[in-house]
């Protein structure tokens, strides 16, 4: 019973969207803030060239901030969200997502200062990739922010979007 316990004490507080980041201060982070060049609502990531968004589609940069909650929606309706936003918008590959994942914090596996308001969306903080698993290729790639794992699921499933362009 104290097991059965636990994990509904557990699901609780990740449901509620409250945060408990952990970070190895005696380890180098692998993606710090030095890195990128802050712009408002945009991150450029001077290591790999990319521009992300630094809100998750759904939620809005306000004083400072992202506002709101991010939006789940199937990897279709994601890549048709980034082509209508234009500017070269989409949604990224496994590396390039695996690339903003922080290696030395977990809940969430991002850096904060740069991308803030990562939580839990119900079942992780599960972002889309548009990288096919070779040896299973009706899976998608995804990355779990909370964690910073990856791992694969079908097109239709409904996760949250983190959009990204080359350049600046």
């Amino acid at each position: 019973m104290k097991v059965f316990r636990t994990f509904i004490i557990a699901v609780v507080l990740c449901s509620s969207g409250i945060a408990f980041a952990t970070c190895d201060k005696g380890k180098m982070a692998s993606t710090p803030s030095s890195r990128f060049t802050l712009n408002g609502a945009e991150a450029f990531d001077r290591e790999t060239n990319l521009t992300w968004r630094r809100c998750s589609v759904g939620t809005t940069w306000k004083n400072g901030k992202c506002m709101g909650t991010a939006k789940l929606m199937s990897l279709s309706e994601a890549k048709e969200y980034a082509k209508n936003t234009g500017g070269g918008w989409r949604v990224p590959t496994i590396e390039e997502l695996y690339g903003i994942v922080e290696k030395i914090c977990s809940n969430p596996a991002i850096n904060t200062e740069v991308f803030p308001n990562v939580r839990d969306l119900g079942a992780g903080a599960l972002y889309w990739s548009t990288t096919k698993i070779k040896e299973i290729p009706s899976l998608i790639y995804y990355i779990d922010f909370l964690s910073g794992g990856a791992d694969g699921h079908t097109k239709g499933f409904s996760m949250a979007v983190r959009l990204v362009r080359s350049g600046k």
